[in-house]
């Protein structure tokens, strides 16, 4: 073969060889030392899911977007994950873990965490061949909660009185919620309450703050507008373990005939309060059948 014709066969040899390793997955060392990264950071912590999937087994791509079906839950049984292991593979990554529930605790005023040993994740990100450990971070990033990211952003509005802390998202909360509660009434006796439209579902309501609470109560408040609408649904006092959400979703539903003040209709803030109490030879098991942990006393869920 000619001289000149072997080099450009060479060139073009090491021309495909040099694509080739720059598409192929990282080598051993670098896939076991980002592994190690991810596994110190992650592996025996708390994580929490950008969206509330409620299968136990998901698969995403490397954008985050989830690849099949899954309904979603409430956050306090479906956000969060204890991760117990986690690994690199040539094109994915896996981690496993299993639920990490919340429950309000009344007396300190703030959620505790519990691990539900028996209710294993398995959670599968497929970033192709030739990732980098930059297309790694931002694969879960993009499926899991950041600093960049707070639960109060990602969770349904009623959760926000309880949950956002921060100085200037709560400026803005407060802010927010200050404009919606302008000309509202918090009840007088010249005020005629609103009428429930809607079915109850064994839902308590009051124009007046409940004083009384226990550790199995629901409470929470939101305005009836002055065209019988639904608006600023807080969560007050929760319960965790998934049982508030179907209560506040029901409440943000309702239709009402207005309150009345001199006749004429006005916005009022009403007060809610849902009890939870466990029927006999049953339990209360809107989403799972696990009893609630450290709770047996009070109800079971």
């Amino acid at each position: 073969m000619p001289r000149h014709k072997f080099r450009k066969s060479l060139l073009f040899l090491l021309a495909i060889l040099l694509t080739l390793s720059l598409a192929a997955a990282p080598s051993d060392v670098d896939r076991k030392g980002l592994e190690q990264k991810l596994r110190d950071a992650f592996v025996g912590k708390g994580a929490t899911l950008r969206t509330f999937y409620i299968q136990n087994e998901l698969e995403f791509d490397k954008d985050g977007h989830l690849m099949g079906q899954s309904k979603t839950g409430p956050w306090t049984y479906y956000g969060r994950l204890q991760v117990s292991s986690l690994k690199l593979t040539d094109n994915s990554l896996l981690i496993r873990g299993s639920r990490n529930v919340v429950q309000w605790e009344a007396n300190a005023a703030e959620f505790n965490n519990y691990t539900l040993e028996d209710k294993p994740v398995k959670i599968s990100i497929h970033l192709g061949s030739g990732y980098t450990e930059e297309a790694v971070l931002n694969a879960i990033d993009s499926v899991f909660l950041t600093r960049d990211t707070r639960l109060s952003d990602v969770v349904p509005s009623y959760w926000k009185e309880i949950l956002i802390t921060e100085r200037q998202r709560r400026a803005e909360w407060d802010q927010a919620k200050a404009e919606v509660m302008k000309n509202v009434s918090t009840g007088s006796a010249e005020v005629v309450p609103p009428k429930l439209l809607s079915r109850s579902e064994g839902i308590e309501t009051s124009l007046s703050p409940y004083t009384q609470i226990t550790a199995n109560q629901l409470i929470l408040s939101y305005v009836v507008d002055e065209h019988g609408q639904v608006k600023q649904v807080d969560i007050e006092k929760p319960i965790g373990l998934g049982l508030d959400d179907p209560i506040a979703d029901l409440i943000s539903g309702w239709k009402y005939e207005p309150a009345t003040k001199d006749g004429r209709p006005v916005a009022v803030l009403m007060h809610a309060r849902f009890i939870y109490k466990t029927p006999k030879g049953g339990r209360v098991d809107p989403y799972h059948t696990l009893p609630c942990p450290g709770i047996e006393n009070v109800f079971n869920c």
